[in-house]
């Protein structure tokens, strides 16, 4: 008798082949990644929005909206990081350095592993209100008490911290814009600059 699958089972809890894809891509873990994918495009409409002077950056910026950390598939912390990102990218900052939602998340496997020092403590305050994560009543109060009495320190280990999640494979450097937009022929300032046939292709194409 051939063992009973958990396909099989998928197959026999649906109720019809919309429901029997949605349990099976869920089984997959495919239905988070694509929940991530919604997220980024969310991110990016509404950053585009905020920076129209950068739009054209911005809507390149989908690759470096990776998830860097399991954390990452709560959705406050992953919109935190992209709009941290697409943020810096508008500004014309470097994206290859942490965000916030990376330095809360680093943190929170420390404290796993140790107890945090009073520093480090004040560093993850201070990046979770950053972030823009859900406040809790003793948030405010803990974050100002260690900001007034190790400002400095925190500063530093905010800068040390960065550094170290450094990801230098999250740039636009190797982004070429072929002109196209969502399937829309636009004028991109990351395309390459038009060449003599391209001009002469388009005059014949008109």
């Amino acid at each position: 008798m051939t063992p009973h699958t958990t396909f099989d089972t998928l197959l026999e809890q649906a109720t019809g082949p919309a429901e029997f894809a949605a349990a099976f891509m869920d089984h997959l873990g495919l239905a988070g990644i694509f929940k991530r994918m919604d997220i980024a495009e969310e991110e990016i409409a509404a950053a585009r929005k905020r920076h129209p002077d950068a739009s054209d950056q911005l809507y390149h910026s989908f690759l470096l909206l990776v998830p860097s950390h399991e954390r990452m598939e709560y959705e406050p912390v992953y919109r935190s990081h992209c709009r941290e990102l697409l943020d810096r990218v508008a500004a014309g900052g470097d994206p290859r350095l942490g965000t916030a939602a990376e330095v809360c998340c680093a943190l929170h496997d420390t404290s796993l592993i140790a107890p945090l020092r009073s520093a480090a403590s004040g560093l993850y305050f201070r990046m979770w209100r950053a972030a823009g994560l859900p406040d809790f009543h003793e948030l405010i109060p803990a974050s100002e008490k260690h900001e007034a009495l190790e400002g400095s320190r925190i500063d530093d280990h905010e800068s040390e911290t960065r550094r170290k999640l450094t990801d230098p494979t999250r740039t636009l450097d190797s982004v070429e814009c072929r002109g196209m937009h969502h399937g829309e022929r636009v004028i991109c300032t990351l395309a390459p600059a038009p060449t003599l046939l391209d001009t002469v292709n388009a005059e014949a194409a008109s």
